[in-house]
């Protein structure tokens, strides 16, 4: 019974006495490191599906009716604007040419003549010398023949405009992308013949999630392609909002090299939002967060005491970055934050 009255009081003793740690650091005070935010955040990089498309891609019809004469292009060729691409056969709009123009001639002829005799009975009406009937009638010939070769002028007109669709021209530079007809064969109007891309005028299409649209840093855009990135800049945010997928399509220009058209990649958007890696969250009372760095002037000294402050993330995630908004220059608790809870006094660790 003794013995166990001795042990009592010797524990008690002992835990009367003040404990003392390493340093002469109170047990209390965690050690601690710390950076400054700006050391540990990054602006995340969203990957989306986009895709190279031209301004201008025509697929060329035939005008007339007619038979191919030649094709002067090949799938492939690189073509400048105004460059011969298909002749059509032109015989029949060459001989209603020839037609139109013999017409003409017979017609200046009639025209001269009705107008001389106009002319003349002018004179003679004055003398009483010709009946103001026909005189009107020399009047209505030369407008009658005048009306006639203004039809007729663009009648001939029209054979020109004919004429010159037998020749098919680039209305562009681009590429021969398809070739839709042989030598031989006789089109209709509306025929297609060949499709042409214009490869230098490009741009690309994005799709990105509405909810990303405002939040992309523009200035920071690259078409990654066969491993290789290309630097883009915005030209528009389409307006519209695609229903079900909830995108809006976003189109980019090339600031440098351009691939080709059509061609399929990712488009590496930066966020303007920053992120802090998740390695660096702990979780506090069911929350995820930072324990920060603060500090409070200790009374009649000039030092300072350093302390932890937790600071909850909102929609902080295990295992993912977190968005944060705090000043750069805030100094974050690194190693030692597993063993802190808010308000704890810390020590910093060179």
């Amino acid at each position: 019974m003794l013995r166990n009255k001795t042990i009592v009081i010797l524990f008690a003793v002992l835990c009367s006495l003040p404990v003392q740690a390493n340093n002469n650091v109170s047990i209390e005070t965690i050690p601690v490191t710390v950076q400054a935010l700006q050391n540990l955040v990054f602006h995340p990089v969203k990957k989306v599906p986009a895709q190279v498309v031209s301004l201008q891609s025509s697929l060329l019809s035939a005008e007339i009716s007619a038979q191919v004469k030649n094709v002067h292009v090949q799938i492939g060729d690189r073509v400048h604007k105004e460059q011969l691409l298909i002749t059509l056969e032109c015989d029949d709009y060459d001989n209603n040419k020839q037609q139109l123009m013999a017409e003409k001639q017979a017609l200046e002829a009639d025209y001269d003549f009705a107008h001389y005799q106009y002319q003349h009975s002018k004179k003679l009406i004055k003398s009483n010398s010709v009946s103001q009937l026909e005189h009107r009638r020399q009047v209505s010939d030369v407008a009658r023949l005048s009306a006639q070769q203004k039809s007729l002028q663009a009648r001939i007109k029209q054979s020109e405009k004919n004429i010159s669709r037998c020749y098919i021209k680039a209305p562009f530079a681009g590429v021969i992308a398809r070739r839709l007809i042989n030598i031989g064969e006789n089109v209709a109007s509306r025929t297609p013949l060949i499709r042409l891309i214009d490869v230098d005028n490009l741009e690309v299409e994005v799709q990105v999630p509405v909810i990303l649209v405002d939040d992309l840093d523009y200035t920071s855009l690259n078409f990654i392609y066969r491993n290789q990135a290309y630097p883009l800049t915005l030209r528009a945010i389409i307006p519209g909002v695609e229903t079900r997928a909830r995108h809006q399509r976003v189109r980019l220009s090339f600031s440098g090299k351009k691939t080709l058209p059509d061609a399929y990649g990712m488009v590496a958007i930066t966020l303007r939002q920053l992120n802090i890696p998740a390695n660096y969250l702990v979780k506090r009372n069911g929350q995820l967060g930072l324990f920060l760095l603060k500090e409070k002037p200790v009374k009649e000294t000039q030092n300072k005491q350093h302390f932890a402050h937790f600071h909850a993330l909102k929609n902080a995630l295990p295992g993912r970055a977190a968005v944060i908004d705090l000043p750069l220059k805030q100094k974050v608790i690194i190693a030692g934050r597993h063993a802190l809870n808010d308000a704890q006094k810390v020590v910093i660790q060179k």
